[in-house]
């Protein structure tokens, strides 16, 4: 059975292996470019907007915890396919350039 700690195909790769923190910065700011090209930045603010609005209509409070955990299962479904895709894939490309040669 594989621990915990491996994932994609290669179980073969015992060592963690780590992104330079350039290579972290970079694929931060590569998902954040495309997340605000396809307007889900957008989108989520707008759906925060909302239930923000509901709250005052009912006259309830919410707390930053409560909306954040309202929210992320919303924001994380909204995320197009293709964005997922084309970072799972600078992300793998990443990790492999990271391993040591042999």
């Amino acid at each position: 059975m594989s621990s915990s700690k491996e994932t994609g195909t290669d179980a073969q790769a015992k060592e963690d292996v780590k992104l330079t923190n350039y290579e972290s910065v970079a694929l931060k700011d590569l998902l954040q470019t495309r997340l605000d090209e396809c307007g889900w930045r957008k989108q989520v603010e707008q759906n925060i907007r909302e239930i923000i609005e509901a709250k005052e209509r009912d006259m309830q409070t919410i707390t930053s915890e409560e909306l954040a955990d309202e929210i992320a299962p919303q924001a994380r479904a909204m995320v197009p396919e293709y964005v997922r895709k084309e970072m799972l894939l600078r992300v793998r490309e990443a990790l492999e350039s990271s391993l040591p040669r042999k």
